[in-house]
Formats: structure tokens, C-alpha cells, sequence
């Protein structure tokens, strides 16, 4: 054994053998040294060891095992991953159990990645490649475009985590550069606003034709103050009539959690004539429509009841936690009745469900929602269908 310098040996063996060594210790001068062959003579040459003699010792520098990287380079060069396998290891190992609505997340990159660079091997593919991909994005959808910028850093990062493949020509690059941020939205419904749909949709007040899945769809968001998606997806085994509750799974709630929401009492009428309107259908609202097409047709609701200022379904969740705030629900009942995670150690330790503050600030809200258009509820019974 003929040592080089700085962890490189030459190793003869009995046969005439001449191989290029690395000596290293991984986890420090206490761990035990331990050697890896990094090539035999001819095939690598003294100047070539002493290069990947360098290249091992920055591994080391970062913490990293230089066998187990070299293998992993090794391995991409025969069969280099691409950039579609490296997204659909994360979907298949993390997204699909982890993430929701992952079909429409995926056909994002099946229309603005995998077209372009899907097949290119990732640790090919530099970064003006991805720019182009992003400028592309950036001219339709600019927000969109920053979004799968700070998914792609993740993908990659889980990718390199769990040693599959390595990329980092996008840890430069921020949002803003390739696209916008999300804008925070503010949108509070003034009351009027609010006194025009509950009117108009819970009431019938007016002459106005709108379909029943919008009418539905807004006064869900409206009442409970809802997720959009939740009452989308709701379906009948998820009422119980015996108790008064909506029971939304951990399934469909955003954060993986059930949310329990009391039904007001002066709702309850509606929502059992909704029941005979829709219960053979399955879902509450009547059918099952895309995220988009919801989302799209809840942003037209300000045209249906003549408002000059533009609002979504989402601005009326805001208005109800921002409402039964100013009420003096208690803070944890609001978060719970919004379907928000509890931080802290009130979030550990605090497991009630506050039930009856729930049911309590929910009729409030209905009262209240009453008071604007000056009724009480007067919601009729609907005959019950004959089996």
C-alpha cells in the first residue's frame, strides 16, 4: 500500500492488481477509518483518483457518505432519473397519502413540465431550462407559476432526502423571479351584501333566477362558515339528524381533522327539505361538481345579486369569523367552528369539542343573519316524497 495524500492509497495485490483507495473516516476522528475503491489502473488514471479523491472529501465536507454517493452517481449515469420520475416518485411516496386534490396538482405538470424537459435527466436539466418552463407559466397564471416553484423545491428536497436523486438549480431562484405571491386578501362583506344573499337566497326575497347548487353552495359557506371544498364533497352520512351535527371527515377537512359543526336551529327546516330534494343523489348540494367549476361559479354570485364590488365564496368565511368575532365568540370556538388547527399548548391539551358554544354562536349567527333583512325564519316545510 503506497499512500498518496490526503485519504489516497495505491493498493497492489498479490495478482498485479493496481487499485486507487480512499481512506476516510465518516462520522468523525472517533469513528473506525473505512476504505472504498474508487477505480483500478489502467482504466483510471493517478490524475483521475486524485480528482475523485477531492470530490469524496466534499462529500464528506457536507456530511455525506462518499459510498453511498458514489454510487448514486454511478447509478445515474446509466439510468439518468428525469424530471417526470423525480415528480412522480413524490406523488407515489408522499403527495397521494399526504396531499389533497393531488389529480388536479399532477395535471399541472402534465401540461407545463413534463411536455417540455419532462424526459430531460435532472441533473442535466440546468436552470434556463426550468426559466423557460416558468416564463411560459408566468404568462397565464403568474401566481400559479411562483406556487409550483415552492412545490418543486420541496419535491426536490424530498427526492435528495431520500437519496434518489440529487438537483439544485432552483434553490436560487424565488418566487418573485419567476412569478407573484398570492395576494392577501382582505374582503369583508359589507352588510347590505350580506343582507342581499340571505335574503334573496334563504329567504326567496326579489325576483332573481339562480340555480339552486349556487344558492346552496353559498348559503353553506355563509351559515357555517365553511371551506368551499368541504361543502362541495358533503354527503348525507355525514348529518346526523338525531344530534343536529355536520361531521366533516379528516378525509375532505383541510387540516386531516374531523370538524364538528351543531346545525342552527333555524336552519334545520332547510336542511331537512334539502334532504328530500337531494337525498337520492348522495350529495347534499345535489351533485358533485370540480373544484373549478365551484370555485368559477361562486365568483359570479356578486352579478346575481347586482353588487358593484366583486366577492367570492371565500370572502364570505372571512366575513363569518370576522362576524362571530365581533359577537365575543370565544376565540377556540371560532377557530374550531373555521376547521382551523389549534396551535400550542392549547391545541395539545384542550381536546373539547365545545359543543354547546358552538351551537349557541351558530344561532346567534343565523339570528343576526335574520335581523339584517328583518325576519324571522320563515322557512316552509316541504311534503315528504313518498318512498
Amino acid at each position: 500500500m503506497v499512500a498518496d495524500g490526503r485519504g489516497l492509497s495505491v493498493r497492489v495485490s498479490t495478482s498485479g492488481t493496481v487499485s486507487f483507495v480512499f481512506f476516510f473516516r465518516h462520522s468523525g476522528r472517533q469513528s473506525a477509518p473505512v476504505w472504498m475503491t474508487l477505480g483500478k489502473y489502467p482504466d483510471m488514471t493517478l490524475k483521475q483518483a486524485r480528482e475523485k479523491r477531492d470530490e469524496c472529501r466534499g462529500w464528506l465536507s457536507q456530511g455525506l457518505d462518499p459510498r453511498i454517493e458514489n454510487k448514486l452517481t454511478k447509478e445515474s449515469l446509466f439510468t439518468p432519473v428525469t424530471v417526470k420520475n423525480a415528480i412522480d416518485y413524490w406523488f407515489d411516496n408522499y403527495a397521494r397519502e399526504k396531499r389533497k386534490e393531488t389529480v388536479r396538482l399532477y395535471r399541472r405538470y402534465e401540461k407545463y413540465i413534463f411536455p417540455y424537459i419532462g424526459g430531460f435527466p435532472v441533473e442535466k436539466c440546468g436552470l434556463s431550462d426550468w426559466i423557460k418552463c416558468f416564463d411560459r407559466i408566468k404568462k397565464i397564471a403568474p401566481v400559479q407559476s411562483a406556487a409550483m416553484l415552492i412545490e418543486l423545491k420541496q419535491i426536490f428536497k424530498y427526492c435528495r432526502v431520500r437519496q434518489y436523486v440529487r438537483c439544485n438549480v432552483l434553490d436560487d431562484l424565488s418566487p418573485g423571479d419567476i412569478g407573484k405571491y398570492q395576494n392577501k386578501r382582505e374582503r369583508l362583506l359589507e352588510e347590505s351584501y350580506v343582507a342581499d344573499l340571505w335574503g334573496v337566497y334563504f329567504h326567496g326575497k326579489g325576483k332573481t333566477r339562480v340555480m339552486n347548487y349556487k344558492k346552496r353552495m353559498a348559503i353553506l359557506c355563509l351559515v357555517f362558515g365553511c371551506r368551499l371544498s368541504e361543502a362541495r364533497l358533503s354527503t348525507w352520512d355525514e348529518w346526523d339528524f338525531d344530534k343536529w351535527i355536520w361531521t366533516v371527515p379528516k378525509e375532505h377537512s383541510k387540516n386531516g381533522e374531523e370538524i364538528i359543526r351543531p346545525v342552527p336551529q333555524k336552519m334545520r327546516q332547510w336542511i331537512v327539505n334539502l334532504h328530500e330534494e337531494t337525498k337520492r343523489r348522495g350529495y347534499i348540494i345535489g351533485e358533485l361538481k370540480s373544484d373549478s367549476t365551484v370555485s368559477t361559479m361562486g365568483c359570479t354570485n356578486f352579478t346575481s345579486l347586482k353588487h358593484e364590488k366583486r366577492w367570492s365564496l371565500h370572502d364570505l368565511r372571512r366575513t363569518f369569523s370576522t362576524s362571530l368575532n365581533d359577537m365575543g365568540v370565544d376565540f377556540i370556538v371560532v377557530e374550531q367552528l373555521l376547521g382551523h388547527t389549534i396551535k400550542g399548548v392549547a391545541g395539545i391539551y384542550n381536546r373539547s369539542k365545545y359543543i354547546p358554544q358552538k351551537q349557541e354562536a351558530l344561532d346567534r349567527w343565523v339570528d343576526y343573519l335574520d335581523g339584517l333583512v328583518g325576519e324571522e325564519n320563515t322557512v316552509k316545510v316541504i311534503k315528504k316524497r313518498s318512498a
